[in-house]
């Protein structure tokens, strides 16, 4: 008998030293990624195009030129497809520009900064949806401010319309309190239901005021998982689940400076010297990983001093203060920090969890002969 105590007892340690041990997630925590082109897609067009919106099942891509506010649609292989540049004050028009577009099986949605409008893959008007409340607040274009969702076999769009909806102003409490980071619009009835309160624990929350509260977000089926530009904290919103509550953890960015706010009711000092804050500059939800971009800002003493060309200042930037990446593997396990190549930015994640990223023309020695758009592969070292 004592011998089967003994057996157990060392048992018992065994298991005990084993579950208390380093995790897997601990060690994965050290991981390293590097991010690669794999292909592009070259476009034959004169301006300066956007992607807005990656069909994956056809490969088709929809492109913005803000200047002209025209839309086309192209294949893999960069042939024009179709075009929309009808007036802007038309019936069958989204407006003035595009603020974000994406693809709903075979219609293209297109929110414009008073409505959502849904066309077939040549640009013909079906039907549009008008906006229940007033346009505030700042006017974004190009991000990838509308994607679709499924929640019980129905099809939404999540879309960030600039703001919250309500009339306060962004130095009132009231603003903060009725917040909404998202508005779910019905595809069928057009209603927008305003969605995703601010979590109690969030920094906007605190009695401070904030200009410029834009998420960074992925839509995956029902989860809709996000970051503010200008905050540390990852939010998952289950949208399947009546009365659910925003989830949230930290992100253990290396540095990242914060923006302390201003008070409630006054406003913001533009003209006193402040540190460049820190930016989330894009999210990706890819092979259930999470990828994060951002720089970290820079320090006040590290700014240049005021004057300076602005070649010098985009030189120094670049040097100090780059655009880096995270890997958030799994629940609180994120890997090391990488820098991201200097050649492309990433601006989408599709379907089939490919990321898409567009050519920074800028640090050519002289302007491409075709805008190209390259695709990118997250690769673990």
């Amino acid at each position: 008998m004592k011998n089967v105590l003994i057996i157990l007892f060392q048992l018992w340690l065994l298991h005990c030293l084993i579950s208390c041990g380093p995790t897997t997630r601990d060690t994965a925590a050290v991981n390293s990624y590097t991010l690669e082109i794999v292909d592009s897609v070259q476009v034959d067009f004169l301006g300066n195009p956007q992607l807005i919106a990656v069909h994956s099942a056809k490969d088709l891509f929809i492109f913005h030129e803000y200047r002209q506010n025209k839309l086309i649609l192209t294949d893999r292989k960069g042939e024009l497809l179709s075009t929309f540049d009808h007036p802007s004050d038309a019936p069958t028009s989204y407006g003035n520009t595009a603020c974000a577009a994406t693809f709903v099986g075979d219609h293209i949605a297109v929110l414009g900064p008073q409505k959502l409008v849904i066309y077939d893959l040549d640009f013909n008007f079906i039907k549009s949806h008008q906006k229940p409340y007033a346009g505030k607040g700042m006017l974004y274009s190009g991000y990838d401010h509308l994607q679709k969702a499924e929640v019980n076999d129905e099809i939404y769009l999540v879309a960030f319309t600039g703001g919250p909806q309500h009339p306060a102003a962004t130095n009132q409490e009231a603003y903060y309190t009725h917040f909404n980071t998202f508005d779910l619009i019905h595809t069928d009835t057009g209603g927008f239901t305003p969605i995703t309160a601010l979590h109690p624990k969030s920094r906007y929350f605190q009695g401070e005021a904030f200009n410029f509260i834009r998420p960074v977000f992925q839509v995956n089926e029902d989860l809709i998982q996000f970051v503010f530009a200008t905050d540390t904290l990852f939010h998952t919103y289950d949208l399947s689940r009546q009365g659910n509550e925003l989830s949230i953890e930290g992100i253990p960015f290396d540095q990242f400076i914060l923006n302390p706010g201003y008070p409630l009711g006054g406003r913001e000092d533009y003209d006193k010297p402040k540190p460049t804050e820190g930016v989330i500059k894009g999210y990706f939800n890819i092979n259930k990983k999470d990828l994060i971009l951002y720089q970290s800002g820079l320090p006040l003493e590290d700014k240049p001093a005021q004057g300076t060309p602005r070649e010098v200042w985009n030189e120094i930037n670049a040097r100090l203060n780059p655009l880096k990446f995270l890997v958030r593997e799994a629940e609180g396990v994120y890997s090391k920090v990488g820098y991201c190549p200097p050649l492309f930015t990433i601006t989408h994640v599709d379907e089939k969890n490919r990321l898409w990223a567009r050519q920074n023309v800028e640090i050519l020695d002289q302007e491409p002969e075709f805008f190209t758009f390259y695709q990118v592969a997250l690769v673990a070292q």
